[in-house]
């Protein structure tokens, strides 16, 4: 077995205008998701997530000096699943953010204020990544959790729901 965190945090930088944005529409004190673990090869915490224009890793520390920590989950993983999490971040890091993904999600939310339920015109995952719908899709690599919605459909509220419900042990 195997520990992941999956956390929730907002920007600590200077003048966060995105992750504002995000707080005041999704009604939340986060506005961004992201995974970290520890590497015992390197006796480094590593964060991963969708963030500054790309998917990408980078330190703890580093992480830290530009979020502030919400709230996190920690969660037990097989061996198998953290492997195929480790298989699935590797293949997609460098991959775009989302930008179009986020606009879709914002046209959403627009039309859900009219009483108009769609679904994200602008979908991207998979391709491009948004860190709410990148953490979702490292999650749906353990074989008991499944995802209430379409990946494109899940925004960072979705995203929460669904990791405060889990079990400790994920396999």
């Amino acid at each position: 077995m195997k520990q992941i965190t999956v956390g929730f945090s907002r920007a600590s930088t200077k003048f966060p205008i995105f992750s504002w944005l995000i707080m005041a529409v999704q009604r939340t004190p986060y506005s961004h998701a992201y995974l970290k673990y520890q590497d015992v090869n390197l006796n480094r915490t590593v964060v991963y997530q969708a963030s500054h224009t790309l998917v990408n890793y980078m330190s703890e520390a580093t992480f830290l000096a530009q979020e502030t920590v919400v709230q996190e989950f920690t969660f037990n993983v097989s061996d198998a699943a953290f492997l195929a999490m480790q298989q699935f971040a590797v293949d997609n890091a460098g991959k775009p953010y989302g930008v179009l993904e986020i606009i879709g999600l914002g046209l959403v939310e627009l039309a859900l204020a009219v009483g108009i339920k769609m679904h994200n015109p602008l979908k991207e995952a998979g391709s491009t990544w948004i860190c709410d719908q990148l953490v979702a899709a490292l999650l749906s690599n353990c074989a008991n959790v499944k995802l209430p919605m379409p990946l494109d459909d899940m925004t960072p509220k979705d995203v929460y729901a669904l990791v405060s419900s889990l079990p400790q042990n994920l396999s």
